[in-house]
C-alpha cells in the first residue's frame, strides 16, 4: 500500500467518526482544574482564568461557571502560570503548577476583596495527590528522564523506575538496548501492552504489547506508565506507555548530548565457576556503546507556529555469553514536529519519524549459532496529525489521525537444512525459518469532553469517544529445502525426525478494532464516583491472497478468496471508580476501582487459521547415510502434523478478559511527597489455546518412563520414574482454538509507593511490591502438557523493590542512585521423553516452578557536573556506574534433564568438561559494572 493511498484512506475514515460522535482524548494531556471561592467560602463565578507556559504556543482563557470551577484540559506536560481576575478583587498569579500527562492538577483559591489596583504572586506548592482519578501510574518527567541513570530506552527505563514492573531482558547500563524486552506487571501478559506517543497506538499490529520503534530517548517531555486503574480510553489491562514528545518552547534552544561506554570502562565477572558451565570470560560484557543525540526547538513564528526537530545515532555492539560472535544493534533515527496556534481556540500539529534498524546476529544465545540466527534489518515510519479545539467553556474537541509503516525482515544467514539437537536444544546450520514481515497500523480518533457545572447536586465531567484502527500486515515465509530435523546428540547422534512445511507462503491477514465509549465522572465536595463503559468491535479477516506452488504439499490449493469474521467480537466492558479527598484539603485520597478489559488481538490471531500461512507434516527420519541431511527416501511414519491448515475457531470462543479491582490510600507526607498503598486483584478470564479435537485424550494411554533427576545421571539416588502419555490410537491432529479455565490466571498483589516530586533539590520514586501469580496450565493441546503444568507464571516475582532519584549537591554536582532488588526467575525442569508413537515429548519433570533462581541485586548510580556559561548556554559532565557491585546475577538457566558437554572457556575445545548436569547450567548473566561517560550541553 502506498503512502498516498493510506493517507486518503486516513482522510476519509477521520470525517466519518467525527459525525458519528464526539470524543474524548487519549490521556497524552493533563488537565488544571480551578475552584475559586470568596473569602467567606461562596463560589465565584465569572472569574477570568489565563493558563500560561512555554509549552503553551498561546496561553488558555476562560472563566468559572456557576459553581466557581473551570477545567482546561488538552495540556501539554510542564509548568504553568494561572492568573486570576475579577473586578473587585485582587487579582492573583499562582506560579509553578506541575501539569503532569493524563492527570488532574487542581487549584483551589480563595480571592481577597481588592482595597486597591494590585496583583498578588502565589508560589504555593502544585497538590501532588489527584483527588480525582484511581488510576495508578508513574510518571517520569523530563528532570527524572535526563538526570538519573537508565539504560536510555523505555524498557531500561520502566524495568528501574516503575514499581511493580518486570522486564524479561535485564540490562545494564543499556547493554540490552538493542532488543526490546516484554513488560509484565500484576500478571497480565506483554501482549496487553499498549505503547503510545501523543496519544496515538504505536503498538505493532502482529507482535501485540511490544513496538515498532526504538524511541528517541531525549525527545521525550515526560513518559507515563500506568499498571492498574486505568483510564476509559485505554484499551486493555496491560501496561499503558505514554509518551509525550517535545514541541519546541517560547525561545529557539536544544541540545548536544553524546554517550559511550565500552572495554575500557568495564570490570569482569565470569569467575572460575561459571567457565567451568562453559562462560568465556568476556560473556555478557560490552563491546561498546555509542549514543549521539541532537536536537533543536523554538517558535518560527512568535506566537503562532513552533518546531521541534531531533536525530539520534545508537548503537549497541555486546558480548552474548555462549555466543561466539559479537551482537551489533545499529539505530539511526530523526523525528519532527510542526504546532501551529491556528486561532485562539483552535491548535494543530504535524509529527514524523523515521528509523532503521541494523541487526545482523539477531537471537544471538548460547543455543544458536552464528549461522543459524537472523540478519534483521528493518525501517519503522511514524507520521502523525492532530487538532485541538476548545469549542466553549464547557466543551473540549481532540482529533488525531496516525499511520504507522514497520518493514521487519528476518533473513536466514545459512545456506544448509536447520538442525535442533534435542539434547541440549541448540539449533545449527540456519534458522528454521526466513520471514519478512511488513505491517501497518492506520488509526483515527476524535473525542469530546463536556463540563455540566451543577446536576443533580454536583459537577458533571461528561466524556464520549471513538477510536477505530485498521492494521493490515503481509507475512512471507521461507525455508531451506521446505524441511526442519531434528536429531539427539547423545548418547550417540541420532537422527530423530523431519518437518516438511507449505512454504513458501504470502500470507495477507488484518485487524479492524472499533471502540466507542461514554463516562460520566460526577463530583460533590469531596466524593468523585466515575461511571463508564467501553463497546468495541474487533474482526480478524483475510485479505484475497496467494503463494507460489509448494514442494511438499502438492495437492493444496494456492489462491484463496477472502474470509472475514475470524474472530467478530463486539462486547461492553464497564469501569467504575471512586475517589474520597480526606479532610477536603486534596492532601489524602482513598481511591477504588473494578474494571473489566476485553483482551486486543493482533495480526497473528485471524492468520492462525489462514489456508495460506504456515503448516507442517512430521515424519519419522531414517538418515540412512548417516549424514544429517534430508535426501528423498528417508522418510519414516508419520507422527504429527500442525499449523493454520490444520486449525480452526470454535465458533462459540468468547473474547478473553481481564477482570480488575484495586483498592488504594494516597497522603501528601510533606510538600512533594506522596506516599501510597494500592490492593490488586487480576484475573485473566476466558483465555484460549488449542484443543486437538483430531486427537483427544482417549487417544492416549499412560506409560512409566525414567527419571534421572536433577544431576541427569541414570544409576544415582535422585533416579526416580514419571508418568507420561504415549498416543496409542491413530489420529491426525485437528486444533480449535477454544477458551479452557485451565489457562487462566489469577493475581494478587499489595504495593507500597512514594513519590517525591523535584524540590528543595531532591527527587524520589521508590516502590515495593509483594505480590503472586499463578496459572493452571499454559497449553492445552495434548495430556502431556498438563503434567505439572500448575504453578507461578514465568514472569512471577514475589519480592520486587526499586528505588531511583537525584539530589543536587553543592557547587553544581547532581547524584543520582538506581538500587533494584527483586526475586528469581521461577524455574521448571523439563524432561524429553523418546521411543513415544507421536515422537520425542518434553515435559515438566517436576511441579512448575519448583525452584526459583536467586534474587537480584544491582546498584547503578550517576555523579554529575554542571558547568553554567552564560545566558542559557550550559554544560554537564556526567559519570555513571552500572552493577557498581560487579554482580555475576544468574538470570537464565538450561532447564532440559540429562548431562552436557561444555567446554572449559579459554582453555579449548580439547579441555571439554563432560557430563556436567545439564539442568541448571547457566546460560546468561548480567553484564559486568561497567561506567559511561557523558557530556551533554544546553542552549
Amino acid at each position: 500500500m502506498r503512502m498516498p493511498r493510506t493517507v486518503a484512506r486516513l482522510a476519509m475514515v477521520l470525517p466519518w467518526l467525527m459525525a458519528a460522535a464526539p470524543l474524548f482524548a487519549q490521556v497524552q494531556t493533563g488537565s488544571i482544574l480551578v475552584k475559586t471561592t470568596d473569602e467567606k467560602g461562596g463560589s465565584l463565578p465569572g472569574v477570568t482564568i489565563t493558563i500560561a507556559s512555554p509549552v503553551l504556543v498561546t496561553p488558555a482563557t476562560g472563566t468559572t461557571d456557576a459553581a466557581g470551577a473551570y477545567r482546561q484540559p488538552g495540556l501539554p506536560p510542564g509548568t504553568y502560570s494561572v492568573r486570576f481576575e475579577l473586578s473587585g478583587f485582587q487579582t492573583t498569579l499562582r506560579q509553578n503548577v506541575a501539569v503532569n500527562v493524563g492527570a488532574t492538577t487542581p487549584i483551589d483559591l480563595s480571592l481577597q476583596v481588592a482595597s486597591r489596583s494590585e496583583e498578588v504572586t502565589v508560589t504555593a506548592e502544585s497538590p501532588i495527590v489527584d483527588t480525582t482519578s484511581a488510576n495508578v501510574n508513574t510518571t517520569l518527567d523530563a528532570e527524572l528522564l535526563q538526570k538519573t541513570p537508565g539504560g536510555r530506552d523505555i524498557w531500561a527505563l520502566a524495568e528501574y523506575k516503575v514499581p511493580g514492573l518486570i522486564t524479561t531482558r535485564p540490562d545494564v547500563g543499556g547493554a540490552a538496548g538493542g532488543l526490546q524486552g516484554g513488560m509484565v506487571a500484576h500478571g497480565t501478559p506483554n501482549s496487553q501492552n499498549t505503547q503510545l506517543v501523543n496519544g496515538i497506538n504505536v503498538t505493532d499490529p502482529n507482535a501485540i504489547g511490544f513496538a515498532g520503534f526504538y524511541y528517541d530517548y531525549d525527545a521525550n517531555e515526560q513518559i507515563q506508565i500506568s499498571t492498574g486503574a486505568h483510564d476509559i480510553s485505554a484499551p486493555s489491562s496491560g501496561l499503558v506507555i505514554n509518551m509525550v514528545t517535545k514541541t519546541g518552547g517560547d525561545r529557539w534552544a536544544g541540545k548536544v548530548s553524546y554517550f559511550w561506554q565500552g572495554n575500557a570502562t568495564q570490570g569482569q565477572n565470569v569467575d572460575a565457576a561459571l567457565q567451568q558451565q562453559g562462560l568465556a570470560p568476556d560473556a555478557g560484557a560490552t563491546k561498546f556503546v555509542s549514543d549521539g543525540n541532537f536536537y533543536l526547538g523554538g517558535p518560527l513564528i512568535k506566537d503562532k507556529l513552533r518546531f521541534f526537530g531531533s536525530v539520534r545515532d545508537w548503537r549497541v555492539h555486546v558480548n552474548v555469553a555462549g555466543f561466539p560472535e559479537v551482537e551489533n544493534t545499529d539505530m539511526t533515527s530523526g523525528m519532527a514536529s510542526l504546532t501551529l496556534q491556528a486561532t485562539k481556540s483552535n491548535r494543530f500539529k504535524i509529527y514524523g519519524a523515521r528509523q532503521s534498524y541494523d541487526k545482523p546476529n539477531r537471537g544471538a544465545s548460547p543455543l544458536v549459532t552464528p549461522e543459524s540466527n537472523f540478519k534483521e534489518d528493518d525501517f519503522f515510519t511514524l507520521l502523525q496529525g492532530e487538532w485541538n479545539s476548545v469549542i466553549s467553556s464547557q466543551a473540549f474537541l481532540d482529533a488525531r489521525v496516525s499511520y504507522l509503516n514497520i518493514d521487519f525482515p528476518l533473513f536466514q544467514k545459512g545456506t544448509q537444512q536447520s538442525l535442533l539437537d534435542q539434547s541440549t536444544t541448540i539449533l545449527y546450520r540456519a534458522a528454521q525459518t526466513e520471514s519478512i514481515f511488513n505491517r501497518k497500523r492506520m488509526e483515527a480518533t476524535v473525542n469530546l469532553q463536556y463540563f455540566i457545572p451543577n446536576a443533580l447536586g454536583g459537577r458533571h465531567e461528561l466524556r464520549f469517544g471513538i477510536d477505530h484502527a485498521h492494521t493490515p500486515t503481509t507475512t512471507a515465509q521461507h525455508r531451506i529445502d521446505d524441511v526442519n530435523l531434528f536429531y539427539r546428540s547423545q548418547p550417540t547422534p541420532t537422527a530423530v525426525s523431519v518437518q516438511f512445511f507449505n512454504s513458501p507462503v504470502n500470507s495477507k491477514q488484518t485487524v479492524d478494532t472499533t471502540a466507542i465509549f461514554a463516562q460520566d465522572s460526577y463530583s460533590t465536595k469531596n466524593l468523585t464516583v466515575t461511571a463508564g463503559a467501553r463497546f468495541e468491535r474487533v474482526e480478524g479477516y483475510l485479505p484475497e491472497q496467494s503463494s507460489p506452488p509448494s514442494r511438499w504439499f502438492t495437492t493444496i490449493p494456492r489462491e484463496f478468496a477472502a474470509i472475514h469474521n475470524i474472530p467478530n467480537w463486539k462486547n461492553v466492558a464497564p469501569r467504575l471508580s471512586l475517589t474520597y479527598d480526606v479532610g477536603g484539603k486534596g492532601k489524602t485520597a482513598i481511591r477504588a476501582a473494578a474494571a473489566r478489559y476485553y483482551y486486543v488481538i493482533g495480526t497473528g490471531t485471524p492468520n492462525s487459521v489462514n489456508p495460506n500461512f504456515a503448516s507442517s507434516e512430521t515424519y519419522a527420519w531414517n538418515d540412512a547415510n548417516r549424514d544429517l541431511v534430508f535426501q528423498d527416501g528417508e522418510r519414516g511414519a508419520f507422527q504429527a502434523r500442525a499449523g493454520s491448515l490444520f486449525t480452526s475457531f470454535d465458533p462459540n470462543v468468547k473474547r478473553p478478559r481481564t477482570d480488575e479491582l484495586s483498592l488504594g490510600f494516597d497522603h501528601e507526607l510533606i510538600p512533594n511527597l506522596k506516599v501510597s498503598i494500592t490492593g490488586f486483584r487480576r484475573m485473566e478470564r476466558n483465555v484460549t489455546g488449542n484443543v486437538d479435537v483430531g486427537i483427544p485424550f482417549s487417544s492416549y494411554t499412560p506409560v512409566v518412563r525414567p527419571d534421572p533427576g536433577r544431576d541427569g545421571l541414570a544409576g544415582t539416588a535422585d533416579d526416580s520414574t514419571i508418568t507420561v502419555f504415549n498416543q496409542t490410537t491413530p489420529g491426525a491432529s485437528q486444533l480449535v482454538i477454544s477458551n479452557d479455565e485451565r489457562l487462566n490466571t489469577d493475581y494478587r498483589g499489595v504495593e507500597l509507593t512514594a513519590t517525591k516530586r523535584f524540590s528543595k533539590r531532591w527527587q524520589m520514586v521508590a516502590g515495593y511490591t509483594l505480590g503472586k501469580a499463578e496459572v493452571n496450565a499454559v497449553a492445552i493441546q495434548n495430556p502431556n502438557q498438563l503434567i505439572n503444568s500448575k504453578g507461578p507464571i514465568l514472569e512471577d516475582r514475589r519480592h520486587i523493590f526499586k528505588l531511583t532519584g537525584q539530589v543536587v549537591l553543592p557547587w553544581q554536582l547532581y547524584f543520582a542512585p538506581n538500587l533494584l532488588i527483586q526475586s528469581g526467575q521461577p524455574v521448571t525442569r523439563t524432561l524429553a521423553i523418546t521411543g513415544l508413537t507421536q515422537g520425542t515429548v518434553t515435559v515438566n519433570a517436576e511441579p512448575r516452578g519448583s525452584y526459583v533462581l536467586e534474587t537480584r541485586p544491582q546498584l547503578d548510580a550517576r555523579l554529575a557536573k554542571m558547568f553554567k556559561l552564560g545566558g542559557h548556554k550550559e554544560l554537564e559532565l556526567s559519570v555513571d556506574g552500572y552493577n557498581l557491585t560487579n554482580s555475576a546475577y544468574i538470570w537464565e538457566v538450561r532447564t532440559p534433564t540429562g548431562r552436557f558437554n561444555a567446554p572449559i572457556a579459554g582453555n579449548g575445545a580439547a579441555n571439554g568438561f563432560n557430563n556436567l548436569p545439564q539442568f541448571g547450567l547457566v546460560s546468561q548473566i548480567i553484564n559486568p559494572r561497567i561506567f559511561r561517560l557523558g557530556m551533554t550541553a544546553r542552549f
